[in-house]
């Protein structure tokens, strides 16, 4: 099986539908995504549909959560608790409750999805750290751990003995007693100095991962922020990966 692993599309429509075009070239077979569906970008709603109709799993992120009305939003910055204010005011009573049922994990095979981390999923919690990294490997059991939240994306593999290392070839090649903790970066809003929008492709059957980029027309989407009044700086950052 072939999967496509998309996460982070924050509202960007274009961005998402770029993404998607790719994935269908492709010829995968599904399309898991690993959250935040919404937050920061323009298009919302049009992207809980497009992911609803398209991605055989969704898990919740923590801006699709934040988005439904009942969530403390103090924790959240001042431009981010903007836009989730922004997004849940633009969500349709449809895409709510599609946002509402989401799982926080998903396993298959040897695999488990989770937006932020394996180690209390539901608290959001940012792998940023060696510590983090181990924290994580301790609280899952499979060969690897698929996750988004940091928009930045990165392979860490772990041997049978514990030692640690952080991978940035791909195609990445899943070794025998070796486990692996993958961020697979954003589709609309990556945060690594590199603007183009960030997907990963899993091939169970060759055991290998690779991680895909693709430009999208980023100027569209600024329009669009800018127009609807969100900070410019959400704008901004988007030519320039950060």
């Amino acid at each position: 099986m072939r999967y496509g692993l998309i996460s982070d599309i924050h509202g960007n429509l274009e961005a998402l539908e770029t993404v998607l075009a790719e994935l269908e070239q492709e010829k995968v077979d599904a399309i898991l995504c690993l959250g935040d569906v919404v937050g920061y970008g323009p298009n919302p709603d049009e992207c809980v549909k497009l992911v609803q109709a398209r991605a055989a799993v969704c898990l919740k992120g923590n801006h699709d959560e934040a988005s439904l009305d009942d969530t403390d939003l103090s924790f959240f910055n001042y431009v981010a608790r903007e836009a989730i204010e922004w997004t849940s005011a633009q969500l349709s009573a449809e895409a709510k409750q599609f946002l509402r049922q989401l799982p926080y994990t998903h396993e298959f095979e040897d695999f488990l999805l989770v937006h932020a981390s394996p180690f209390e999923p539901q608290e959001w919690n940012y792998i940023t750290s060696w510590e983090g990294a181990e924290q994580s490997f301790q609280a899952f059991h499979q060969r690897a751990c698929f996750v988004g939240h940091s928009h930045s994306p990165l392979v860490v593999g772990r041997s049978r003995l514990g030692a640690m290392q952080l991978l940035q070839t791909y195609p990445l090649q899943f070794e025998e007693h070796h486990r692996y903790l993958v961020n697979v970066g954003s589709v609309g809003q990556p945060r690594d100095s590199n603007p183009a929008a960030a997907f990963g492709i899993l091939d169970t059957g060759k055991r290998e991962y690779t991680l895909r980029r693709a430009l999208y027309p980023v100027a569209k989407t600024q329009k669009k922020i800018r127009a609807a009044g969100l900070p410019g700086f959400l704008a901004d950052r988007l030519a320039e990966g950060r």
